[in-house]
């Protein structure tokens, strides 16, 4: 039958929707074309419109959608993909509440609801709503129930209130109670927070310098190694010594990681690519008695982080966990993507979004919370001495930090121990593994600048080049090798510190040497960067560093590597 000529008819239809509606192709659904609607349906619909209210019909078992101009306000930015949608595919967070609603109406039933809780999808997060919902059966061509007229009217922003006005009324003694433990818990993580902060800024400055005493002490016993090849006496006291100052080393790279100031070379990864490198290590640091169980998600999201640096601090918390189990039990490594929305974030050091966490459990003693306030504090740790330096979680939380993420632990007596860290989700391609190749550590004959004030760095770096074959000059700081470079010198390498006295900083040194024809190879070494090199201690892949105290193989070994890759 063909009711366009009807004054029930569509062409009476007026507003956005009815256009809408007009030009939709209803073929695909229940309700057919639209010249083959019936009278019941066109006065129904054409109701609808007229409504000052969000109102829509479903029709059919599958619940087609049809609106008015209010529900489409109502439905935000599903508008106009609803429209001709089966009910069930344009609200999916709902659909079972929905199904629900038209089986009722389809058998000849009514449904209300006064302020119904319900959980909808708005700009991609759950958010918790109230609606005042009316349905109704619409009857078809045979009279019988073929669709169901629905009435949407959201009472949110009313329960909202009505809820504050009673938080007002009959618990203002417990808010204020709130609002003071709340204010107080703040005041502690901040005061802790800028204790740390303190904490780091020392210990990056005190490591500097102890970073430079130390490549003394190694460039002089190196020497002394070389210099007295057949002295048995000699040689291991030599072997003692450097032992000592590799100790030495690694403690100052501890300090650096929880002052956020070591030196970082992040990438794209996967996590699962991560653990796959990293897990016979662990094995093999753990012994037998422990078992590793890996949970990392297939489908994980990358991360931009130093590899190197992660691999030391899952290594880290894992040998913590083993301690606190005594040698035996299961450590649990396990990975989720994320997304943290603004009450997640609330007193920690990230911003909302999308996150890995990567977190190592253990079934460990566990510890009380006079203890877990400490954890992250340098040189804290309940290890007997000798057993431990209490900067392993130190170093967690500044090398998370340093990478844009946060590290948070949970512990209880008899529990044992979480520890979870939180990087932000790179959306950038996966990095491919690109280490310098590892060319052997010999000698050479070209020209090498060494760029150091201090003399005693200095005097011992030049012994080690000479001894490999390539002929090196010197110059105390960036202004003086500047001036001899302006007058004619020519090397085929600048090996610079970063961090020297006079005006000319070490990285304009470096970009005077990229920009020469043909551009002369850049060799940075440091005990601590501050923040010359890069923005927050994050090197480029153009940037070439050699931390300070180093061996005369990696020096070899990375001036070689500098040179071959001209």
């Amino acid at each position: 039958m063909q009711f366009l000529s009807n004054p029930h008819g569509c062409e009476g239809w007026a507003g956005e929707m009815a256009q809408r509606i007009r030009t939709f192709d209803w073929s695909d659904t229940d309700l057919g074309p639209i010249d083959t609607w019936s009278i019941s349906l066109n006065s129904s619909v054409q109701m609808l419109l007229a409504s000052p209210v969000p109102m829509v019909m479903l029709w059919g078992r599958a619940g087609y959608m049809i609106y008015n101009d209010s529900y489409s306000v109502f439905a935000g930015g599903r508008h106009p993909y609803l429209l001709g949608k089966a009910v069930e595919l344009g609200w999916p967070e709902v659909a079972e509440f929905n199904r629900h609603v038209v089986d009722t109406c389809l058998a000849g039933g009514t449904l209300s609801y006064n302020n119904k809780p319900l959980v909808l999808l708005r700009d991609g997060r759950p958010e918790d709503v109230w609606m005042n919902l009316y349905y109704s059966p619409v009857a078809g061509d045979n009279q019988q129930p073929a669709g169901v007229l629905a009435i949407v009217v959201e009472t949110t922003s009313h329960v909202n209130s009505e809820r504050l006005r009673q938080e007002l009324t009959h618990n203002l003694e417990q808010r204020v109670v709130t609002e003071v433990q709340a204010r107080s818990a703040a005041e502690d993580q901040l005061r802790q927070s800028q204790k740390l902060e303190s904490i780091g800024g020392l210990t990056g400055g005190v490591a500097h310098d102890f970073n430079n005493l130390l490549q003394v002490i190694a460039g002089n016993l190196h020497l002394l190694a070389r210099h007295e090849p057949d002295n048995p006496q000699v040689q291991r006291r030599v072997t003692a010594a450097i032992a000592a100052v590799e100790r030495g080393a690694k403690l100052s790279s501890q300090l650096l990681a929880f002052a956020r100031r070591q030196p970082l070379s992040p990438a794209v990864y996967n996590p699962q690519r991560i653990y796959a490198g990293l897990g016979e290590l662990l094995q093999r640091a753990l012994g037998e008695t422990i078992h590793i169980d890996v949970q990392l998600p297939q489908d994980s999201w990358c991360i931009n982080v130093d590899r190197n640096q992660l691999e030391n601090a899952l290594l880290n918390l894992a040998i913590n966990a083993r301690d606190a189990m005594q040698g035996e039990g299961v450590i649990r490594i396990s990975g989720e993507n994320i997304i943290l929305n603004p009450d997640d974030c609330a007193g920690k050091s990230i911003k909302p979004g999308e996150y890995v966490r990567l977190s190592v459990t253990d079934t460990g003693v566990g510890m009380p919370a006079a203890v877990l306030k400490r954890v992250f504090e340098p040189f804290f740790t309940t290890k007997r001495e000798g057993h431990g330096t209490g900067l392993g979680l130190s170093m967690v939380f500044g090398f998370v930090r340093q990478s844009g993420g946060h590290v948070e632990m949970w512990s209880e007596e008899g529990k044992g121990s979480v520890v979870q860290m939180y990087f932000p989700h790179s959306l950038e391609p996966e990095s491919l593994d690109t280490h310098l190749n590892q060319v052997a550590g010999s000698g050479g004959q070209e020209t090498i600048l060494v760029v150091e004030d201090n003399e005693g760095v200095r005097l011992t770096v030049v012994e080690l080049l000479q001894q490999s074959g390539y002929t090196v000059l010197t110059a105390e700081d960036g202004d003086h090798a500047m001036s001899a470079l302006q007058g004619g010198l020519q090397p085929d390498l600048i090996f610079t510190d970063v961090v020297m006295p006079g005006h000319l900083k070490s990285t304009d040194l470096a970009d005077w040497a990229r920009a020469q024809h043909p551009p002369v190879a850049v060799l940075f070494t440091s005990g601590h960067t501050r923040d010359i090199l890069s923005n927050n201690h994050l090197l480029s892949p153009d940037i070439h560093l050699l931390s300070k105290p180093y061996s005369p193989e990696a020096l070899t070994q990375r001036v070689r590597s500098v040179l071959t890759a001209r």
